[in-house]
């Protein structure tokens, strides 16, 4: 595709100020064409500079160039052209003042995208790129898209120009950083206390001071990743950029950047403002990965169409191997993940112990008797779970659940009763395709829009996002769609709410009202709050299981709570759970998992 051969073009600067002229491709095309993660993202390499009402005359080795002019004070690109050498118009391009207003829509686009991904218009783009199938229109699609949300002139290849310099310039978030080494123990996470150093990122150059000796070090940042000279996960600093929403500190709508990794292999965090008051760290990477991830899969995606589409059948092989190509972009990120997140692996996973969806069984009546009665129980519990996941794939899960509960009843009159009872949870659910993907979008807007503050209360967090991508895996054959490009960091928010709801730490009405508050703001339809306190029924947690076998109360006693729930209907949805949380059974209050039982069966009879 490109060789020895010169192909000029020239350039007018119409604009107020000196402009820097670069052209971009991918790696050379190989044969058959690459689909690693890194095959077409894009190598700027500059031409030279045009300064303001001026013309410069230049030439690349490509028939078919892919040129952008940025601004020579802060790299930020003001136009993208395609120069063709069989198009003699293409030849002479001329950038103005004017080209600079659609990538400034691109780049405040692209803050809001990125800091809050679950927003609608971020999940419908999301939709936009990933269920496409003809990379060739996705372009124009684009534009109509932002065009109709307030971002005309905008299309995709400016969308991922913005979205390079936002990975890779330092101009795109200067300020100070103030670095900070959190601490974490098996029950959750310790805000650190004690400033570390200072990142200081000023004229496109970035340099670490450390608080202890005022040393300082050079950092380089590209591909969304802020590094020192050589650094890996051991050694030196390595910490990859997030855009963030500061909502979770009582500032929505302020946007600014952070940063996760680690120093010298130990845990560091960097923010723009002293004193960390929450732990976004833990989840900060995992909550926007989706974003994090369609960056990445956008940039690849306008490069390869522009160099491809020069190769025989380049571009149906592109067509025809688009998933190949944005898993092992997603594998890039996910390992990109692993380490920007210093909160992985707090605490233990929460055991899925029932993903039968089959079977619509109370947890545990009693039989109502009017005599003095002595019960003598014994319960056999066989448990087998077979669980192979494959962090990058599909997480299969087989769990087979079986409680024979043997009641001897004794009357005065010794009359004996045996009953032989099987239970299997209620976690019947009516799933339709793509309501996998709306519940973790419900509840990841809410966590993004306030939440984590309240989940994280007590400091207790235990994460467990694999076992939450094994509990979705319930509903699988229900939303096969749904579940099969899942990463396991992407049920990240549910996994949390999951862990808040059994966290004993919390009083039950607190968990409860925070749920309500979930079931408030996410707005989120019956079917959908069924999936979420279906996996609160489901998630293994030894003392809400212990609880729950341990209660007692009969069919009366259960429908009498359903009942104290039914009058709240419609707006009013949310104060049941509001009342769950105060409700009690002879002066005690419901288990959890019994508490989530009553909202299930309130649920399925309406709501």
């Amino acid at each position: 595709m490109t060789g020895s051969a010169s192909y000029p073009f020239s350039l007018r600067n119409s604009g107020s100020g000196t402009v820097v002229v670069f052209s971009t491709m991918s790696q050379p095309i190989s044969d058959p064409p690459s689909l690693d993660h890194d095959a077409y993202y894009p190598v700027y390499t500059q031409l030279g500079t045009v300064d303001s009402n001026q013309s410069g005359s230049f030439s690349t080795g490509n028939p078919l160039a892919r040129i952008v002019i940025a601004r020579a004070t802060d790299d930020f690109p003001l136009k993208l052209a395609i120069v063709d050498t069989l198009d003699p118009d293409s030849q002479s391009v001329t950038v103005t003042d004017d080209d600079g207003k659609s990538t400034a829509l691109a780049w405040t686009f692209y803050q809001s995208y990125s800091s809050q991904p679950y927003q609608p218009i971020a999940l419908q783009f999301n939709e936009l790129v990933l269920n496409n199938t003809d990379p060739t229109q996705l372009n124009g699609q684009a534009a109509s898209f932002f065009s109709a949300n307030g971002y005309a002139g905008v299309d995709f290849g400016i969308f991922s120009m913005v979205s390079f310099w936002a990975t890779n310039s330092l101009y795109a978030f200067p300020g100070t950083y103030y670095c900070y080494e959190p601490q974490s123990d098996t029950h959750g996470f310790i805000v650190p206390p004690d400033e570390v150093g200072t990142i200081t990122v000023a004229n496109g150059t970035a340099a670490y001071t450390s608080a202890a000796d005022g040393s300082t070090q050079t950092l380089l940042f590209a591909r969304s990743k802020l590094t020192s000279a050589g650094a890996d996960n051991k050694n030196g600093i390595a910490l990859t950029s997030i855009p963030r929403d500061f909502a979770w500190e009582g500032k929505p709508d302020q946007i600014g950047m952070c940063f996760v990794g680690t120093y010298n292999g130990a845990a560091m965090i960097a923010q723009p403002y002293q004193n960390p008051s929450v732990p976004w760290y833990a989840v900060a990477y995992d909550m926007v990965y989706g974003a994090f991830t369609l960056v990445q899969i956008a940039m690849a995606l306008d490069m390869a169409v522009h160099m491809l589409e020069s190769i025989r059948n380049g571009l149906q092989f592109l067509k025809d191997n688009l998933s190949k190509l944005y898993d092992n972009i997603r594998q890039w990120a996910n390992e990109t993940g692993d380490s920007a997140g210093p909160g992985s692996g707090i605490g233990d996973d929460v055991d899925p112990v029932n993903v039968d969806v089959d079977i619509d069984v109370d947890i545990d009546v009693d039989i109502d008797v009017d005599i003095d009665i002595d019960i003598d129980i014994d319960v056999d519990v066989d448990i087998d779970i077979d669980v192979d996941v494959d962090f990058l794939a599909v997480v299969d899960v087989d769990v087979d659940v079986d409680i024979d509960i043997d009641i001897d009843v004794v009357t005065d009159t010794e009359t004996d009763v045996d009953i032989d009872v099987d239970i299997d949870i209620d976690t019947d659910v009516d799933v339709q395709p793509g309501m996998i993907r709306g519940l973790l979008n419900k509840v990841g807007g809410w966590i993004m829009e306030k939440a984590l503050p309240a989940l994280t209360e007590m400091l207790a967090i235990n994460l467990a996002f694999m076992s939450a991508a094994q509990l979705l895996q319930a509903w699988r054959h229900a939303d096969e769609q749904g579940i099969q490009n899942l990463q396991p960091r992407e049920s990240t928010g549910l996994g949390l709410l999951v862990n808040y709801m059994l966290n004993e730490q919390v009083s039950l009405q607190t968990r409860w009202n925070t749920f309500a508050d979930y079931v408030q703001q996410s707005q989120a339809d019956n079917a959908t709050i069924e999936m979420t306190v279906s996996t609160i029924i489901m998630a293994g947690n030894s003392a809400a299981d212990q609880a729950a076998t341990n209660w007692r109360w009969s069919t009366d006693a259960e429908n009498a709570a359903v009942a104290a729930l039914a009058q709240y209907t419609g707006n009013n949805k949310y104060q049941a759970f509001q009342a769950l949380g105060g409700y009690q059974y002879q002066g005690r209050d419901l288990p959890v998992k019994v508490g989530a039982q009553v909202a299930m069966d309130y649920l399925k009879k309406g709501g």
